[in-house]
């Protein structure tokens, strides 16, 4: 009889807690969280079908989660003129799943829902995950598994899974060289901040990317004047809320955010750095409230996910900035990566040849997408923005990868290869 891995998960985000739901149905999973409780909060997310494919595979439900459906794109200019347009409308039967908007507390309440709900709830085998809250990790022995926490409570480990975001303490464990220890900072902050509906109607009504008559809308204004600066727009919790993210070079600002990360932003510096954009885009941002700026982080891809009995995934292992909006995505795609864990006969001798196999699928997979990400970052043209997009919502699961790889063929057979190679 297989006997269940013992599997520590440092991290309670979205990656720990979705790389839970899927490790739970053979395995006893502990999460080690330094948090009291959740802490995904303020803006949105938007989802590819990538990741929605596997998040609803494992029991995601948008009812739940008041999700909002891509119908379309909107690409103007920072003159309100309209670039281009795009339905999204074939993506479930292109990709096999939508593209959806959604809230990230609302998301990490739903992940939360998977790793520790019930199991005849779910439909699932095996136990919920056990969550340990304020909880920090002092030292993780990467041969043996062992991880010890503040408390002086040690977890013994058959598999350490390191979720613990940008700022890893595990991520140095796994790689020796200096320069990947830490994502530098790529150039550019983000003001991030949500508006609700009903702010909106009253100062500028009928504004069509929050109408909840119309497909559901990403607009992206592109100042396109070498600056590479950026109003993201698209609506949530189903429709009652609009997402705005505004991205600019830091060297604009007047909040400093290198020190740490994220700060409280002015509505005056938000509109200073934009004030060239479209009345309609101003009247948006003068509506903001609680508006945060968080500088975006730039990661070279690593030369491993994995070393010993420890795997890094999510922002530990490949974070990037969101102009392809595809950080929580590659996040799932690891989560989904550990079925490799749940076929028979897994046993904690056989950790590292899984993890090999990990490795070989969700590192090269990630890296290159990476790097798509900080291609369309330095353009932040119309054209580069949106040519990466097939290669980013085609992916067959890692099982599948991994037989294509075995037969010495494309892990990814993607219709476009924007960069002329295939993967």
């Amino acid at each position: 009889m297989d006997q269940p891995l013992r599997v520590t998960i440092v991290g309670a985000g979205l990656a720990g807690l979705l790389a839970a739901r899927v490790l739970r149905e053979r395995h006893t999973v502990t999460l080690v969280e330094k948090f009291k409780g959740g802490h995904e909060v303020g803006a949105a997310i938007n989802l590819g079908p990538n990741g929605v494919r596997i998040i609803e595979q494992l029991g995601f439900n948008q009812t739940r989660c008041q999700s909002v459906k891509c119908g379309e794109t909107r690409t103007l200019n920072k003159a309100g003129e309209l670039i281009s347009t795009a339905s999204m409308t074939h993506l479930k039967d292109t990709y096999g799943a939508e593209w959806i908007f959604q809230h990230r507390a609302d998301l990490w309440i739903e992940f939360l829902r998977l790793a520790e709900g019930p199991s005849a709830e779910l439909g699932v085998s095996g136990e919920p995950a056990k969550i340990l809250w304020g909880q920090e990790v002092v030292k993780v022995d990467v041969e043996s598994g062992e991880v010890v926490l503040a408390s002086g409570q040690t977890l013994e480990s058959d598999l350490v899974v390191g979720a613990d975001g940008i700022k890893s303490i595990v991520r140095p464990l796994v790689v020796a060289e200096e320069a990947f220890r830490t994502a530098r900072p790529s150039g550019s902050s983000a003001f991030r901040f949500t508006i609700p509906r009903k702010v909106l109607d009253e100062q500028q009504p009928g504004l069509r990317v929050i109408d909840p008559t119309k497909p559901g809308a990403l607009e992206i204004h592109l100042s396109m004047d070498g600056s590479t600066r950026s109003v993201i727009m698209y609506p949530c919790r189903e429709y009652e809320l609009l997402n705005v993210g505004c991205i600019t070079p830091d060297a604009v600002l007047q909040t400093a955010t290198t020190e740490s990360w994220s700060a409280e932003g002015s509505k005056e510096d938000l509109l200073r750095c934009f004030s060239d954009f479209s009345p309609s885009v101003l009247k948006v941002l003068d509506s903001a409230e609680y508006i945060k700026v968080w500088q975006l982080r730039d990661q070279d891809p690593l030369p491993s996910y994995r070393r010993g009995r420890v795997v890094l995934v999510g922002d530990a292992a490949h974070s990037m900035t969101p102009h392809q909006g595809q950080g929580c995505n590659q996040a799932i795609e690891d989560a989904e990566g550990f079925r490799l864990f749940n076929q028979p006969g897994v046993s904690r001798d056989s950790i590292s040849d899984l993890l090999t196999d990990f490795d070989r699928v969700r590192r090269p997979r990630a890296s290159k997408i990476q790097n798509y990400t900080r291609q369309a970052h330095h353009k932040a043209s119309a054209q580069d923005l949106w040519k990466y997009t097939d290669y980013n919502y085609t992916y067959p699961g890692i099982l599948e990868c991994l037989r294509r790889l075995n037969l010495g063929k494309e892990m990814i057979r993607a219709r476009q290869y924007p960069d002329g190679l295939h993967a």
